[in-house]
């Protein structure tokens, strides 16, 4: 892989995640809306998949692992939106 494509996935993941961190702290005592944890997730997912693609080295090789290391973050981020989704609609 060379350098400056490494360089252009280091920029996006700290791009997200001050994105992410900018809606985060929009609520700061409240409970952040599904949308915007919908946003988050979304984000977080789309960081974790640059960061198995190109700084473990995974693009283009071992695609098994590397969709197995895509799912288990997917899964989490869709059991976290369904207990805000189920906690919103409780209430």
């Amino acid at each position: 892989m060379n350098d400056s494509r490494l360089f252009g996935s280091a920029n996006w993941i700290m791009a997200l995640g001050v994105v992410s961190a900018l809606i985060a702290a929009q609520w700061k005592q409240e409970a952040i809306p599904v949308i915007a944890l919908t946003a988050i997730l979304a984000m977080t997912v789309a960081k974790i998949r640059l960061i198995v693609l190109d700084f473990m080295h995974l693009r283009g090789s071992r695609p098994n692992l590397a969709r197995a290391l895509l799912i288990w973050p997917v899964f989490f981020a869709a059991i976290s939106l369904a207990k805000m989704v189920l906690a919103s609609i409780m209430q």
